[in-house]
Order: structure tokens, then C-alpha cells, then sequence
């Protein structure tokens, strides 16, 4: 599933259509009679963290292109330096803040994060661009919970969090929810 990902990454950085038989000689060549399977999780995978849906378009040769799943409501989108989506993954995380309460430890955010495997897809540092880029940018709120030794963290919305948010797009990221 990691490997398709990284491949779908691929060929959405360059805006390629993506004929599943490329995807079995690529990269799922001896797994070939799991490929539904493999298919359908980075499936899930790609629009839950990155908002990037693939449409068979091409039923007779089973070529899929990407949508862009998000409608938000804020100018612009969150882009990383290699051109891929972020809205998804701090729709995911404002998400778990907002059933978790009004924060969520950081243990717990990293927790579900790796478990889910969101980690090996983000470029660069993750921890970087939660509680530092994300917080400079004022979508996250990253603070030092009192009088622990040692140290604990919880992450809360941002004010621009608060101030850009679309309810539609809001609540179609909480049914991801794992």
C-alpha cells in the first residue's frame, strides 16, 4: 500500500492519468490477485490524508485520474515544497482535536497518526510541520501543559482554524475518523 502511495504521489505531481496496468507492473507486479485490496486502501489513503480522489475514467482501460476532493473555504490550499496537498491531513488532525474535546496530547495525535501510516507520507518533518509551520501559520495551537515533569504537549485550533472553516467539509473528515 506504501508503495503505491509513493507511486500515485508520483503521478499526481505530474498530472499523469494512471492505467492500473501500470500500477501492477510498477509496483504491485508478484501481488497481482491483491491488487483490489492494495488499490482500495491507498485509495482511502490518498483522499483521507491528502484529499486527492481517483476516478476511473477510462472504464475499458482502467485509467484513473485525480480530483481534488476539498472545498474550502479559505484562499488558496495548503501545498508542501513538493507540490502535494495538505488540507486533508489538518482537516484529520482538527478533527481529532474536536472529538477529543478542545485538544489533544500530542502522544495521542502522534499515536494515530502512525497508525494509520500518515507519517511515512508526509515530505520532510512531520513534527516540523505540526508545531512549527502549522502553528506559525495559525492553524494549530501547540502548548506546554502545566506543572508536568516531564514535559507534555497538546495540540488546539488555531484562530485562523477557527475563522476558516467549512462545516461541509468539516464533518466529511470526521466520519474518517478512526
Amino acid at each position: 500500500v506504501a508503495e503505491l502511495m509513493q507511486f500515485l504521489l508520483l503521478k499526481y505531481q505530474t498530472k499523469e492519468p494512471v492505467p492500473k496496468a501500470e500500477m501492477l507492473t510498477t509496483v504491485i507486479k508478484k501481488y497481482s490477485n491483491y491488487f483490489p485490496m492494495i488499490f482500495g486502501k491507498a485509495h482511502e489513503l490518498m483522499e483521507l490524508i491528502f484529499g486527492i480522489a481517483l476516478t476511473d475514467m477510462d472504464p475499458d482501460n482502467h485509467s484513473y485520474f485525480f480530483e481534488d476532493t476539498l472545498d474550502l473555504t479559505y484562499e488558496g490550499s495548503l501545498i508542501d515544497d513538493q507540490g502535494m496537498p495538505q488540507n486533508c491531513l489538518l482537516i484529520l488532525i482538527l478533527s481529532m482535536i474536536s472529538i477529543k474535546g478542545s485538544c489533544v496530547p500530542e502522544e495521542v495525535l502522534w499515536e494515530v497518526l502512525s497508525a494509520i501510516g500518515v507519517c511515512h507520507f508526509i515530505y520532510g518533518n512531520p513534527r516540523k510541520l505540526l508545531t512549527i509551520d502549522w502553528v506559525q501559520r495559525k492553524y494549530l495551537e501547540y502548548w506546554e501543559v502545566p506543572n508536568n515533569a516531564p514535559p507534555r504537549y497538546e495540540f488546539l485550533w488555531g484562530p485562523r482554524a477557527h475563522s476558516e472553516k467549512s462545516p461541509r467539509v468539516f464533518s466529511q473528515a470526521i466520519q474518517y475518523h478512526p
